[in-house]
């Protein structure tokens, strides 16, 4: 009896139906699988986050921002300028130094992006609003200006880098060399110090805030002797009753009709809720600190971010009779309208009121 041929070994033979054993998947395209949902879901979670909180998420960056500038013109318009540039330079770096990125190193990179680019995003006005209605503070303008040239700035950039990028796939040696970090950031600089020097100056000291050395308001006319500017609030009155402050200005101003002496502080706070806050917990009638002696009648109120202390008396610092109140308060209400008019950009006299009037109608 013939053996038949031998049969391989049933183990050896590839299952009909399966086939080949298969093949694992590198352990690169594994790693990266979560990073891959990590992108569309950082999306999802930026549109959420924008819509629900953006409002919010502005006023805390832009009050901080004038907490640590001093809400200067200058200072604000860089704020405006980084929140726009930021998601930009992180995005080429990012893309320059992903493949050396470790792959969690790679995923803080884009939460970190996203991060930035929220920022930016609350910042952008949508179709039917602009800047000026979306931001709010006495250096608004400053920072609208800076956060358009920063506009201008990422624009310029992305082009250079896709300019650089096909030009070193056409000529790569070509494309090495420092020519091109440079050519960014000569776009990024040159739109900063434009930015700069656009920023409308804000009127947060002495010199925007009260300018004129006299004015006249109401028929009267009133000369200014001293004004200060302070970053903070020392000094104005006792212990921590103005905390949270950013800067103070202080003048003093004197008519010519009267002997009334009106001593005003300004003291900005970041926000308008603060302000408010602030200016509610003060001691009714408290007298500013480092005013001539002499019986004064102080009075508070808010105007946008910024609380005002008023403090008037006669010039040689007598008592103050109740027939002169009248006078004497309508002195520090001219020098009041005239701050206030320069922070909203319209000046006005005021309206003799309440008893509240010139002392010779």
């Amino acid at each position: 009896m013939t053996a038949g041929p031998e049969r391989p070994d049933a183990a050896a033979d590839p299952d009909p139906v399966r086939g080949g054993e298969p093949v694992p998947p590198a352990a690169g395209a594994a790693r990266s699988g979560p990073l891959t949902l990590l992108v569309p879901a950082g999306i999802v979670a930026l549109v959420a986050l924008r819509v629900v909180f953006g409002d919010d998420l502005r006023a805390r960056i832009d009050e901080s921002a004038c907490a640590w500038t001093g809400c200067t013109g200058t200072g604000m318009a860089v704020v405006g300028w980084l929140v726009i540039i930021l998601p930009v330079v992180w995005a080429v770096v990012a893309v320059v130094l992903w493949s050396r990125l470790s792959v969690p190193a790679r995923g803080a990179a884009v939460l970190v992006g996203l991060a930035f680019l929220l920022v930016a995003w609350v910042h952008v006005p949508g179709r039917r609003s602009s800047l000026y209605l979306l931001l709010d503070g006495p250096a608004a303008g400053a920072t609208a200006t800076g956060i358009r040239w920063g506009g201008v700035g990422a624009g310029l950039a992305v082009v250079a880098v896709i300019a650089l990028t096909v030009r070193a796939e056409a000529r790569p040696r070509a494309g090495r060399g420092p020519i091109g970090p440079a050519l960014v950031a000569a776009a990024l600089l040159g739109t900063l110090a434009v930015a700069v020097a656009r920023a409308e100056a804000a009127p947060v000291t002495v010199a925007e805030a009260m300018p004129e050395r006299t004015f006249r308001a109401a028929g009267d006319t009133l000369r200014r002797t001293g004004g200060t500017d302070l970053r903070g609030c020392a000094g104005v009155l006792a212990g921590d009753a103005l905390d949270g402050c950013v800067r103070t200005v202080r003048v003093s101003y004197t008519t010519d009709d009267s002997d009334a002496v009106v001593h005003l502080a300004a003291v900005l706070y970041p926000s308008e809720r603060a302000a408010r806050d602030r200016r509610g917990r003060l001691p009714r009638g408290t007298a500013q600190l480092g005013t001539p002696g002499g019986e004064t009648i102080t009075v508070n109120s808010t105007t946008g971010s910024w609380v005002l202390l008023s403090s008037v008396g006669h010039a040689d610092g007598r008592s103050i009779a109740e027939a002169d109140r009248g006078y004497l308060l309508w002195a520090a209400k001219q020098v009041a309208y005239r701050f206030i008019g320069r922070q909203v950009g319209l000046l006005a006299a005021p309206s003799a009121a309440d008893g509240i009037g010139p002392r010779t109608p």
